[in-house]
């Protein structure tokens, strides 16, 4: 609740379409070292110190035995809930959110209630490197005093170690250019779902997130920002641009477009697009950002596994890299 200084965290593990891009298997259930991909996020979840209690969105006649069988205590440090899946990934984030709020509260008094101002963190299934002092930096770096929606955004350079090197297989990542540095989205949310007012525009982001088809893209962003918001285009667009230059490697291109998509302007175009207060906070950890899209991430993870679960849990990395 506001003011605890602890937050319920919410695992998206729905069986949406893009959770079966890996060998037709839900991402969640994938296995590494004989152990479910979701089992690791929820032990590294259950280490947070500023996690109150764990709500896990899916198909609970399928989590719960999975989680049992990964040893999870469903009680104890974290108390865990499960919650059924709905139609897509905006409800399920959305019921799963009311059903984290207290029971004795009356919806039809939620807009003058505290819970008004309840953020919930964000987190995804498939990301089986993520640690608990990474979601704790996030946490406590998080101003939900001043912000409704909170994206975490790692840097470029510290996501290198993970490319193909010294002959072993790595991850080719795909950025956004914007004009300060290249980021990768970490998969980390802060939200105050109350606080969001265009809601649903969350779920038509999210559907076209890896749309590759230029006229779509043109009428996407129109269906987003209007015809009497022109000035936003630069954003989208510039965005898209530097996407193409990075895949061509045309450099100096890349360069020109991504001059076009200052980090505080885009910030400012995405609070319009959703009516809401959101900022991009950089995180210097990388577990959250390394998901599983597809069989060769799969493939990729399972050779390095071992090799990387070390690097991001060694002492000396997380602590110069959180005091960066």
């Amino acid at each position: 609740m506001p003011g605890s200084g602890k937050f319920d965290a919410i695992l998206v593990a729905g069986e949406g379409e893009s959770s079966y891009k890996v060998y037709h298997r839900h991402k969640a259930f994938l296995t590494l070292n004989g152990k479910c991909i979701i089992n690791y996020v929820v032990e590294a979840l259950q280490q947070v110190e500023s996690i109150n209690e764990i709500y896990i969105v899916g198909n609970t006649e399928r989590l719960g035995p999975v989680l049992a069988e990964g040893g999870i205590n469903r009680e104890y440090p974290k108390k865990i809930h499960l919650a059924q899946q709905k139609k897509n990934l905006y409800e399920n984030i959305w019921y799963t959110f009311l059903h984290s709020l207290p029971p004795d509260v009356d919806p039809l008094e939620i807009e003058n209630s505290p819970c008004r101002d309840k953020a919930v963190l964000i987190v995804p299934c498939d990301a089986p490197l993520l640690t608990p002092h990474e979601v704790e930096y996030f946490i406590n770096h998080c101003k939900v005093d001043r912000y409704d929606h909170i994206l975490g955004l790692t840097p470029e350079e510290r996501l290198e170690y993970f490319y193909p090197r010294d002959g072993k297989p790595g991850m080719k990542l795909a950025y956004l250019h914007l004009k300060e540095k290249s980021y990768r989205i970490n998969n980390l949310h802060m939200v105050k779902p109350f606080h969001i007012i265009n809601r649903a525009y969350i779920q038509k982001m999210y559907q076209y997130r890896y749309q590759r088809n230029f006229k779509n893209l043109v009428l996407f962003g129109l269906s987003l920002f209007g015809k009497d918001k022109i000035k936003n285009y630069q954003y989208y667009i510039g965005l898209e641009l530097c996407l193409l230059c990075a895949a061509m490697g045309w450099t100096p291109l890349l360069e020109h477009f991504r001059k076009w998509i200052p980090k505080k302007g885009l910030e400012g175009c995405i609070s319009h697009i959703l009516k809401t207060r959101f900022v991009a906070l950089e995180v210097p950890f990388a577990g959250a950002t390394l998901d599983i899209d597809n069989d060769k991430d799969y493939e990729t993870m399972k050779a390095r596994f071992n090799e990387w679960r070390e690097y991001v849990n060694h002492p000396a990395h997380f602590l110069s890299l959180g005091a960066a």
